[in-house]
């Protein structure tokens, strides 16, 4: 297919030169008007649709994040519809909605009366971090037998449902009891569902042990963090993670696999396996961490760690 662009953006990172969120917005409805759709949805939501082949990946994004971080101003997933021609409903949220509104569940019940979803061979929910995540998860609901893969999805934020969440204090009044709610029942209809997390994320581990069921498969990377899906990202690994998914083929050795280059090359990952090692009384370990994520990364703050813990040693 032909490449899409956001009209006008700049190649810099310097935000003064940016395009203006409206004039973003404005690209991205040209985008759907000439490939599918965009739509408003209530005050926080918006979806952009691009119908091009059989598969149909739907994605979930928070838009400040998009507009801020992705620098061609594109939402998650086009990558696939650019090298697979696959097509894309991308769901956005603004100001850490959590993709609770009503215009949105009455978006979705009219995606169900119409067909939409019945149109395609196969269709995929995407959602990376916990909110995104627990979309995915959510409103996997409306098109049974799909394909689901979240990472550090929440389960839910209500309080009877997840009480051990001491994160996103400001959205515990959100309503998580009406449509499309505790994610972990809305995943039952989905033919597969992997839910990839980091166990020693505390908090994230006890959402991703909520979603159980025989069409769920748990992935583990250690040290991952709660944004553990930014090292798909930053290494151009999460086109071939979906198409594992696409194909059925996710296993722990296949996800470990793709993760496994680029974790040695991960800032934060390596920071994480250098701090526990610290903490776990393996200084030896640390250093020797340090000294690779220093040649690996290039940053000097890894050999200044590493050159400090060094002097510390008895000889």
């Amino acid at each position: 297919m032909t490449d899409i662009v956001i009209k006008d953006r700049p190649e810099t990172e310097n935000a003064a030169v940016r395009p203006s969120k409206a004039q973003w917005l404005t690209s991205l409805a040209k985008i759907g008007a000439d490939h599918g759709f965009f739509e408003r949805i209530g005050k926080r939501h918006s979806a952009l649709h691009v119908r091009e082949g059989d598969v149909l990946l739907v994605t979930f994004d928070e838009a400040e994040r998009v507009y801020a971080e992705n620098n061609d101003g594109l939402p998650s997933g086009f990558d696939s519809v650019r090298r697979r021609d696959w097509s894309l409903l991308n769901i956005m949220t603004t100001k850490q909605g959590w993709f609770r509104e009503e215009a949105l569940y009455a978006f979705f019940d009219k995606l169900i009366d119409d067909g939409f979803f019945d149109q395609f061979d196969q269709v995929i929910f995407q959602g990376f971090g916990p909110m995104c995540g627990y979309a995915a998860c959510a409103y996997s609901v409306a098109a049974p037998g799909s394909q689901v893969v979240a990472t550090s999805p929440a389960a839910s934020l209500d309080r009877e449902d997840v009480p051990f969440e001491l994160r996103f204090r400001n959205k515990r009044r959100t309503d998580f009891h009406t449509r499309f709610a505790y994610a972990p029942d809305m995943v039952e209809a989905a033919e597969n569902v992997s839910i990839i997390y980091d166990p020693f994320d505390t908090l994230g581990a006890a959402h991703a042990a909520q979603f159980r069921g025989p069409q769920v498969t748990h992935f583990r990377l250690r040290w991952g963090g709660p944004e553990l899906h930014r090292i798909w990202d930053d290494s151009g690994l999460t086109s071939r993670l979906l198409r594992a998914v696409s194909g059925k083929k996710m296993t722990p050795a296949r996800v470990a696999a793709f993760a496994r280059d680029a974790r040695r090359h991960d800032r934060a990952y390596l920071t994480r396996v250098a701090d526990y090692a610290i903490a776990t009384g393996k200084p030896e370990r640390a250093i020797v961490v340090l000294r690779h994520a220093a040649n690996a990364t290039g940053d000097p703050h890894f050999s200044d760690r590493a050159d400090a813990l060094a002097a510390r040693q008895p000889d």
